[in-house]
């Protein structure tokens, strides 16, 4: 493995990369080429790695810290539709179709990232790889991740919505989008800020939120939401 060269990723953010997400589905062969591949970024909190609509080029990993993911479709005022974990890829629209960036990720906390820039994809084609396919699952991860919110927001109770909603943060069920389950899993965002992630109300929000807490499902902390036992949450999402 190159992994002693400079920029290389270094043991602990291969590990989170090949064992969360999208990368952990790959083929060893294949998972190894990629992080061997890919140079270390650091991402300062409330830096942004790219705006919506910036040039293509190429795809990016989260391998530690939270990121926004901010959508402004059409003109639309910027909203904050999700806030991504270790596992998460993105830039993989861009890169497979050269087309602008879709959607603005900023660092919610001090992010390391992993970069595969575009040259060397097309290095790992010539390799004998297909890069490209495996690519396209990525974008098949998010067209899943927003199937289920889409569908959680047709959910009309607050408490089923909040607990299929914390779920999907968790990335429970969305094996490209995120993975495994989170160590710990607590997710750093303030109650008004999950209310406008699930599409509620802050009342409606922080009500169920609490309900659930009482339960035992989660613990409120300041700007942060812990999950206790996913099998309350569960039992709670209808």
């Amino acid at each position: 493995m190159g992994h002693s060269r400079p920029g290389a990723l270094d043991r602990a953010d291969r590990e989170a990369l090949a064992s969360r997400g999208w990368l952990s589905a790959q083929p060893p062969a294949l998972r190894e080429a990629v992080l061997d591949a890919c140079v270390t970024r650091r991402v300062a909190k409330g830096e942004t790695v790219f705006d919506e609509g910036s040039e293509p080029g190429g795809l990016y990993g989260l391998a530690e810290g939270w990121l926004d993911v901010v959508l402004a479709p059409g003109g639309a005022p910027p909203s904050l539709v999700h806030v991504a974990s270790r596992g998460w890829w993105f830039g993989d629209a861009a890169l497979l179709t050269r087309t602008p960036r879709r959607g603005t990720h900023v660092a919610r906390t001090d992010c390391r990232m992993a970069y595969l820039p575009p040259s060397t994809v097309v290095a790992l084609e010539a390799a004998g790889f297909d890069p490209y396919r495996a690519i396209a699952h990525i974008t098949v991860g998010v067209v899943d991740h927003s199937f289920a919110v889409h569908a959680a927001f047709r959910i009309r109770s607050p408490l089923q919505r909040t607990a299929r909603m914390l779920q999907i943060l968790l990335g429970s069920g969305l094996h490209y989008a995120a993975g495994a389950a989170l160590d710990p899993p607590a997710i750093p965002i303030s109650q008004e800020e999950f209310a406008e992630i699930a599409n509620l109300s802050r009342n409606a929000a922080g009500d169920a939120l609490r309900t659930l807490s009482e339960a035992g499902a989660l613990h409120l902390g300041f700007r942060a939401i812990e999950l206790l036992d996913p099998g309350i949450l569960e039992r709670h999402r209808g």
